[in-house]
């Protein structure tokens, strides 16, 4: 009996995952038989489905971004550019796109750059995605592994030397790649940054509708999310400005 309950489970598991693989497919050919004819709108429709079906995928993004791009949603192109680049930071094209995406909003800010050390590090973890740091942190152990083997069964002093230096050398460096799958891993996840959806928003001193006005920001610029209150984000800007806006009028990367 239990072990036909179990063949169940396994078939109808089975068939679902068959039945969301055929209609991711035909989503898919939709979306891009949609932007095929110009109706972008449809297309960014169906991308839109297929993000929230898949939403590490960043094709889809990188696709959903084009669309909305193309269909003049200037804040939405910009999100799903910088979710694929956030998913994979070498996205040539993301990363092309994003920037023309940027030319046309209306906020020009300044940034205050960070320490180098920072954007060094930032900029090596940023390389590949964590499952490529992972991936290679795996293949530096084995190579250790065989570095310490060849240290404890050569009888050689020459051959000895090697395997215990390539075994520390391959750990340490393994190691590291270790540390930079965790940092991308947390990068990814991490909802620090957000894009403004609105025409214009009111950035205010406190989150309490009846606070100073403190400047404003328009559709596309993209803030760090500081910290939530309810209904309120404190955003900070490159420059170093901060304020509070409501939540719904931004969306976070």
């Amino acid at each position: 009996m239990k072990q036909m309950i179990k063949h169940c489970f396994l078939l109808l598991l089975s068939i679902c995952m068959i039945s969301t693989n055929v209609r991711s497919n035909s989503l898919l050919d939709s979306a891009q038989n949609a932007y095929d004819r110009q109706d972008f709108t449809k297309a960014a429709q169906f991308y839109n489905t297929l993000c929230e079906m898949d939403p590490q995928n960043v094709e889809l993004h990188y696709n959903l971004g084009n669309a909305h791009f193309k269909n003049k949603a200037l804040a939405k192109s910009i999100l799903h550019y910088e979710k694929a680049l956030k998913l994979y930071p070498q996205h040539q094209d993301a990363a092309h796109n994003l920037k023309i995406a940027n030319q046309k909003t209306v906020d020009k800010i300044e940034s205050i750059p960070n320490l180098f050390i920072y954007r060094w590090w930032r900029s090596i973890y940023n390389l590949y995605p964590a499952d490529t740091w992972a991936s290679i942190s795996i293949a530096l152990m084995a190579l250790s592994l065989i570095g310490i083997s060849i240290f404890l069964f050569m009888s050689e002093v020459k051959l000895k030397k090697i395997g215990f230096y390539g075994a520390l050398f391959n750990l340490v460096f393994a190691l590291i790649c270790v540390l930079l799958a965790v940092n991308q891993k947390s990068y990814v996840n991490s909802a620090s940054f957000g894009i403004i959806m609105e025409a214009s928003v009111n950035v205010i001193s406190s989150p309490s509708s009846g606070s100073s006005q403190l400047f404003v920001l328009h559709e596309g610029t993209k803030v760090k999310i500081k910290s939530e209150d309810k209904l309120w984000i404190r955003i900070a800007l490159p420059n170093g400005n901060e304020g509070w806006i409501e939540g719904k009028n931004i969306a976070s990367i």
